[in-house]
């Protein structure tokens, strides 16, 4: 890991002598992640890149003219709305998000409901309120990159519980927590279209993850970007629905966009206060302009413009997938995904994509490889491909370039 300072290591800044530089926290190393510098070098490597590595919309699927139009109604509300004030979150967007769960089973107050700065802000409050150094949580193989990078910050010990194309294994679960001798305190999962894999827990699974977290005390943290972009297949209930213990992670930048940084965090009552708190020291509260743009795009909006998302992105899987199976040797296995924007790729025994990656961008196709997934002892075969954000001939183009590599190697 490259050095935080240049000049010295993150875990000897704490005896930094004066004249050698800041002596650092050890939550520093945390931070010294080189994932994205890496991954603009790499794009940097071919004039016709394509990239299978975003997870975001599509930009065409971004309302920014309803955005636009939303904004002039928010600074109706200046200059009241520039002071400072909802630490919460601007009550009327809670109230939309509020509905918007219990439609899909989750019955919540919206006093239990916080807004924040994307679900990312969700994840690192749950590591400021729920995490002491050394404490253990139980996260999926593989996860989401940005969850293990927010509780590293909280030096936490990571129990990596496995996962097939089901989502996590109940069995590798219940050995997990049964060779505890004090149980983690939470179990951090994405149970649908998951991040990276694209699998999706069915119901039985919830139903088991649910009462294994009861029989042991751990709090369950359920992050759901994706769960609104189904394309297929029967509808699983969230966790949330099936257990209000549950803290729950919403955002809306997979439906509407990244850059508006507006996301959720619903939990019991009894700790929303501290939530709350916690946000409160720091930032004191969500962009109060940007907040308001949201509730006036989405009020009236939302459940039509995610009906025309869906039927794009279901066309670009399907035309990912069926490139896939025309491209790739027959050796290589994948996911199919049921909705979300990722497929998991694996490739034969002996092949590291990390190492593939930079003869793939020669190519002039790129991914991420499945070791950016793992805190530690990745799986090096695999790699996440997303398809939301490229026409299909791209896919098509992208997988046949892919392909191309594979073989050579």
């Amino acid at each position: 890991m490259a050095s935080a300072t240049g000049t010295i290591p993150v875990r000897d800044q704490e005896r930094a002598l004066p004249g050698e530089g800041p002596r650092l926290a050890r939550r520093a190393e945390a931070f010294a992640s080189a994932f994205w510098a890496e991954l603009g070098q790499v794009l940097a490597r071919h004039p016709d890149m394509i990239f299978f590595g975003g997870g975001t919309p599509a930009h065409e699927l971004m309302p920014v003219a309803r955005l636009r139009d939303a904004s002039l109604k928010a600074w109706a509300d200046a200059p009241a709305a520039l002071d400072y004030g909802e630490v919460a979150g601007y009550r009327p967007l809670r109230e939309f998000i509020a509905a918007q769960m219990t439609g899909h089973g989750m019955a919540v107050d919206p006093e239990h409901l916080l807004l924040t700065n994307g679900s990312q802000q969700g994840i690192d409050l749950v590591g400021r309120v729920m995490l002491d150094p050394g404490d253990a949580i139980v996260i999926e193989a593989p996860t989401f990159l940005g969850a293990f990078q927010t509780f590293a910050a909280y030096e936490v010990t990571y129990l990596m519980a496995p996962t097939d194309e089901h989502g996590l294994r109940i069995d590798a679960l219940e050995r997990l927590l049964a060779d505890q001798t004090r149980p983690p305190k939470l179990i951090y999962t994405i149970p649908t279209f998951q991040n990276p894999t694209g699998t999706t827990q069915p119901r039985a699974r919830r139903e088991a993850l649910l009462a294994l977290a009861r029989a042991h005390g751990v709090l369950v943290v359920e992050d759901d970007p994706y769960g609104t972009l189904r394309y297929d297949g029967d509808h699983e209930p969230p966790l949330r629905a099936l257990d209000p213990d549950v803290i729950y992670l919403g955002t809306f930048s997979k439906t509407l966009a990244p850059g508006l940084r507006v996301g959720w965090i619903a939990a019991p009552a009894n700790l929303i206060g501290l939530f709350h708190s916690a946000k409160e020291g720091v930032d004191i509260h969500n962009e109060r302009i940007m907040t308001r743009t949201v509730y006036h795009a989405v009020a009236g909006f939302l459940d039509d413009h995610l009906a025309h998302a869906r039927e794009v992105y279901r066309g670009r899987r399907d035309a990912l997938l069926a490139a896939l199976r025309q491209h790739l040797p027959g050796t290589v296995r994948w996911s199919e995904p049921e909705g979300g924007f990722f497929v998991w790729v694996t490739l034969p025994e002996g092949l590291d994509t990390e190492a593939l990656l930079p003869r793939a961008a020669d190519a002039g196709v790129a991914f991420f490889p499945g070791t950016w997934f793992y805190p530690h002892d990745p799986d090096r075969r695999a790699l996440r491909l997303s398809f939301s954000t490229m026409p299909k001939d791209r896919l098509v183009e992208g997988a046949r370039r892919l392909g191309d590599v594979i073989r050579r190697q």
